[in-house]
C-alpha cells in the first residue's frame, strides 16, 4: 500500500515540477514518453515494471554510447541500473536526438540530474526544499480511519498512515475505533512558492476515541525525533497494539472458543486478525527470532522473544522472509512474514499471540511499560512547544479540509 501511495504522490510531484506549476488534485494525469516540440524535445514518462533506461533510450530512439557514458557519471549519485516502478523521469533531446539533460526522481524528497557539459557529462543528487507551514485537519470518524478522511486523495491517505503509526502503541484502528470519535490534526504542509506539494509530517494530533482524548505531540531532541503525550511520556511502547495494519478481528482471546474446523469448544489464547493473503505481518517488538518454520495447527509460524518475560507469536503464515531465522535479532515494525491460510485454518489470517512470563495474555487487555520520557532539562521547551500546539488545535470546532497559518486552502 505504502508503495502505491508513494507513486501516486511521486507522480503528481514530478510531472509539476518539469512541465507546469499546478497544485495537486485527484486528475492531473501523467503521459508516458510525452515529447514537447520546440528547439529541444522533452521527454517525459513513468518507470513501468521491469523497465530498464536501456529500453527507454530505445524507444526514443537515443545514443547507447551517451546513455553508458551517463550511466559511469550518475553512479556516484545513483545507480540508474536500479528504477524503480512508478517513479517519474525526464530528458530533454536536442535536433540531433542528443540528451541535453536527464532527470530521475529518487524519492519524493530527492532526485538525480544529469546535464551535457563541454567535457560530456555531468551528474548530481538534488535535494528539493520545501517551504514549511502549519496546516490543520478535522476529521470525524464514521467506520474507519481511511474512509473518515475528506478525500480518497493520496496525501489524506498518507496523514491516515501517518495516524496508525504514532498511535500503533495505544489505539488499534479497527478494533478500537468508535463512530463519532473525531481527530483534530497539525501537520507540516509544504509549499512551493503559492504551490502546494502535500503534507510532511504530523505535529501533533488529538484522538478523541470512546470518551477518551488521546494526545500526541512530535518533539525532537538529541538528533531524534519522536512522539509523546500531554506529560512527556513516550507514546512508543515494548509492543505495538497490533502486527497488522488495516485489518479486522474475527476471533478474540478466550478460554472456550467454538473451533470452525474440529467443531469443538477449546481455549484461543490469541486474536485472529483478517486480512487478504499476502498481507505484511511486522514484529510487535524488537527481539530475537526463537523459532521459524512449520508447526503443526500454526502452519507457518515465527516466534519472537523480547525483554521483560515477554514473546510474541504469529501464526498460519503463507510466508516467512528467509533472513527471519532462529537466533535473528529483529527490529519493532520489521516484517516478519506474510497473512497466509497454513495449518489448521479456514481462511488467512493472523493468529497473533503474546506470552508475559510463560503465560498467554490478552494482547487486546495488556498494559505494557513506555519509552524514555521528555529529559527534564527539555520539560520547559516542550511545554512551550505543545503550549503552541493546543491553541492551534484549540481552533478546530467543526470538521475543516486542509487550512494553512495564511487561511490558504489546498486543492485536494
Amino acid at each position: 500500500m505504502n508503495r502505491i501511495l508513494f507513486s501516486i504522490i511521486s507522480i503528481s510531484f514530478l510531472i509539476i515540477l518539469l512541465l507546469s506549476i499546478r497544485t495537486i488534485g485527484p486528475k492531473n494525469e501523467i503521459p508516458s514518453d510525452e515529447e514537447v516540440k520546440s528547439d529541444f524535445s522533452k521527454i517525459v514518462g513513468v518507470i513501468k515494471p521491469q523497465e530498464t533506461m536501456e529500453a527507454i533510450f530505445d524507444r526514443n530512439n537515443l545514443s547507447k554510447t551517451e546513455l553508458s557514458d551517463i550511466a559511469r557519471v550518475a553512479k556516484k549519485s545513483y545507480n540508474l541500473s536500479k528504477l524503480s516502478v512508478g517513479n517519474v523521469y525526464s530528458m530533454e533531446v536536442d535536433r540531433q536526438n542528443r540528451v541535453r539533460e536527464i532527470r530521475y526522481e529518487i524519492d519524493e524528497s530527492s532526485f538525480l540530474s544529469v546535464v551535457r557539459n563541454a567535457e560530456g557529462f555531468s551528474a548530481e543528487k538534488v535535494n528539493i526544499e520545501y517551504q514549511k507551514k502549519a496546516g490543520t485537519v478535522h476529521v470525524k470518524i464514521k467506520d474507519n480511519l481511511v474512509y473518515s478522511m475528506p478525500s480518497t486523495h493520496s496525501e489524506y491517505l498518507r496523514l491516515a498512515l501517518q495516524l496508525s503509526d504514532i498511535y500503533a502503541w495505544d489505539i488499534d484502528f479497527f478494533s478500537d475505533i468508535r463512530e463519532g470519535d473525531s481527530i483534530k490534526i497539525l501537520v507540516e504542509e509544504l509549499w512551493a512558492g503559492d504551490v502546494f506539494r502535500g503534507y510532511g509530517n504530523i505535529l501533533a494530533s488529538e484522538f478523541l476515541n470512546n470518551g477518551t482524548v488521546y494526545s500526541a505531540y512530535r518533539f525532537e531532541h538529541d538528533g531524534d525525533a519522536g512522539y509523546y503525550d500531554s506529560n512527556g511520556k513516550s507514546l512508543r511502547k515494548t509492543l505495538l497494539r497490533s502486527p497488522l495494519k488495516f485489518r479486522y478481528i474475527s476471533s478474540r482471546f478466550s478460554k472456550r472458543r467454538f473451533h470452525p474446523v474440529l467443531r469443538i469448544y477449546r481455549p484461543h489464547l490469541g486474536i485472529d486478525y483478517v486480512a487478504p493473503a499476502g498481507t505484511p505481518v511486522s514484529a510487535t517488538g524488537s527481539g530475537k527470532v526463537v523459532f521459524s518454520g512449520y508447526k503443526g495447527q500454526n502452519g507457518r509460524m515465527v516466534r519472537i522473544r523480547h525483554n521483560r518475560g515477554l514473546e510474541t507469536y504469529y501464526g498460519h503464515l503463507s510466508k516467512i522472509p528467509g533472513k527471519i531465522k532462529r537466533g535473528t535479532k529483529v527490529s519493532q515494525g520489521e516484517v516478519v512474514g506474510y497473512v497466509g491460510s497454513t495449518g489448521l485454518s479456514t481462511g488467512p489470517h493472523l493468529d497473533y499471540r503474546i506470552k508475559l512470563e510463560g503465560r498467554f495474555v490478552n494482547p487486546l487487555k495488556i498494559r505494557l511499560p513506555r519509552g524514555k520520557s521528555i529529559p527534564k532539562s527539555l520539560k520547559a521547551d516542550f511545554n512551550k512547544a505543545t503550549d503552541y500546539m493546543n491553541t492551534r488545535l484549540s481552533l478546530l470546532n467543526q470538521p475543516v479540509v486542509a487550512s494553512s497559518e495564511k487561511e490558504k486552502t489546498s486543492s485536494l
